[in-house]
């Protein structure tokens, strides 16, 4: 089971813990971390437990034990709490040692940037605190964040202006975000060991623990683009408030020569593998992918506790055909379909006004904004938000640019390199084109209803879209959409309103 695919729990009880290590200071809320610590554990789904132990078993050379499995887990837990402190920047009894720093001022003296290789092991949030006593450059964290929606809401709740400094990689303004903040002589910190969920797909098999493990091939290509220095970083936890920060030189710079492109990706990807296997094996606590990493586990180990969309494409293709061979009505059913691609085709040039809701997983609060959309035939649509922030995006051709004037944020991005973004475009913008074909290439399409008012419903074929949307759903009357759906890890719903 992928990453992507393990839901969050516990949010009431981390809203709790917040509140009450706020409230009721460290060594009270340290305490309590026993009892929380045993239900995450003997809650935890059979097929997390397993990859627990599948990890403790290669990083120890020995069969674990039930302190072994328990102690990744308390050592999560202790880090989530501290970092309730960390963000606030209260930092009386901590004690972070550090290694390597002469090296990294070496960088920040040069006024060059760096890249920070970093991994779910550990804490990140204490590289940060390290940062806060008086780096004299800013740090930016680059992560892909659906996963964690809920706890960095929470977290992020406590030190909003830490927040802003991280960046969920995926978004059209990562890569200028990073650059940007190169330029300005800054640091950027990105997880490297987790396979991707969308934008860039590729992995590279290395060996890792005694198994080949796929590691993502981003964060290396990204380091090669930005041209910067590369280091390593850990924030290891070495108990009560203690953490070990270190920084080890990784790359002068990740070169990927055009003539052995692939050879030199492998080896950087190698090279940071094999380090991380290193301060895995010593400090197997501080590992924090609680997923089948290796990938080998399978289908079966998952499929009593898969949600329905995680069925292979195939399957999912055969079940929604079946019903259109069954009956003239089905037959029937299709017809209309094309109608409605045919009304939605006449359509050459549309405005209309939005209101947007966006729910996030675990979070009883949602997020609403209102602006404007426009559709000018055949292939540009613009979406434009004026409240309660401003923020443009276009589509055209394949194009996509996202604009977001308060923060200075441009970025543009081409449809062709990014195949996950054009699907989830597509689903939009061929729906209102009347274009069936391209539909079908992104999605399976089943349909209800006749003009005037119909339900359209697309599930990716991809599996890198299902990890972020597993279901759009549309409705109209006539050529024009009425309501657009998206189910996922961040769901939405968005009522239009044609303007007469």
């Amino acid at each position: 089971m992928s990453w992507t695919r393990e839901r969050e729990r516990g949010g009431a009880a981390l809203r709790l813990m917040a509140w009450i290590a706020r409230r009721m200071g460290w060594r009270f809320s340290y305490a309590l971390l026993l009892p929380v610590t045993a239900w995450f554990m003997l809650s935890a789904p059979a097929h997390q437990r397993e990859a627990v132990r599948r990890f403790q078993r290669r990083a120890l050379g020995r069969e674990p034990g039930w302190p072994d499995l328990w102690r990744p887990y308390f050592a999560f837990a202790a880090t989530m709490l501290d970092r309730v402190y960390l963000l606030q920047g209260r930092t009386a009894g901590f004690r972070i040692t550090v290694t390597g720093l002469e090296a990294l001022d070496a960088h920040i003296a040069a006024g060059r940037g760096c890249v920070l290789l970093g991994a779910h092991l550990g804490s990140f949030e204490a590289m940060r605190a390290l940062a806060d006593r008086g780096c004299p450059v800013e740090v930016m964290a680059f992560m892909y964040e659906a996963n964690a929606r809920l706890a960095n809401a929470v977290f992020s709740a406590l030190s909003p202006e830490k927040a802003e400094r991280v960046v969920a990689l995926g978004r059209p303004d990562s890569m200028l975000r990073a650059k940007e903040c190169l330029d300005r002589g800054g640091l950027v910190g990105i997880l490297a060991d987790r396979r991707p969920a969308v934008g860039e797909d590729r992995v590279v098999p290395v060996p890792f623990l005694g198994a080949t493990a796929p590691l993502p091939a981003g964060p290396h290509i990204l380091a090669a683009v930005l041209g910067a220095p590369v280091m390593l970083a850990f924030g290891i936890w070495r108990g009560p408030r203690r953490y070990e920060i270190r920084f080890e030189e990784f790359a002068e710079r990740v070169v990927l020569r055009r003539s052995a492109r692939e050879a030199d990706l492998r080896d950087s990807v190698l090279r940071y593998a094999a380090r991380l296997e290193e301060v895995a094996r010593e400090h197997p606590a501080n590992w924090f992918n609680f997923y089948d990493f290796w990938e080998e586990m399978g289908a079966a180990a998952t499929a009593a506790e898969a949600v329905p969309q995680s069925a292979p494409a195939a399957a999912r293709r055969a079940v929604l055909a079946l019903p259109l061979m069954a009956s003239p009505a089905a037959a029937q059913q299709g017809g209309g379909l094309e109608a409605v691609m045919a009304a939605l085709a006449a359509v050459r040039r549309t405005e209309a006004d939005f209101v947007e809701t966006k729910e996030i997983a675990g979070l009883a609060d949602t997020l609403p904004s209102s602006g404007t959309l426009l559709w000018q035939s055949p292939s540009t649509l613009e979406k434009r938000v004026t409240d309660p922030f401003q923020e443009r995006v276009v589509v055209s051709g394949d194009r996509l640019v996202y604009e977001r004037p308060s923060r200075g944020e441009r970025q543009e991005v081409n449809l062709d390199q990014a195949p996950e973004v054009r699907a989830l475009v597509e689903a939009i913008r061929s729906t209102l084109a009347g274009d069936l074909a391209t539909l079908r290439r992104f999605y399976e399409v089943s349909f209800e209803g006749a003009l005037p008012a119909w339900t359209i419903v697309l599930h990716p074929l991809s599996v890198r879209v299902r990890a972020v949307v597993q279901r759009v759903e549309i409705r109209g009357v006539e050529g024009g959409i009425r309501w657009f759906q998206t189910v996922g890890n961040e769901s939405s719903v968005m009522r239009v309103t044609p303007r007469s």
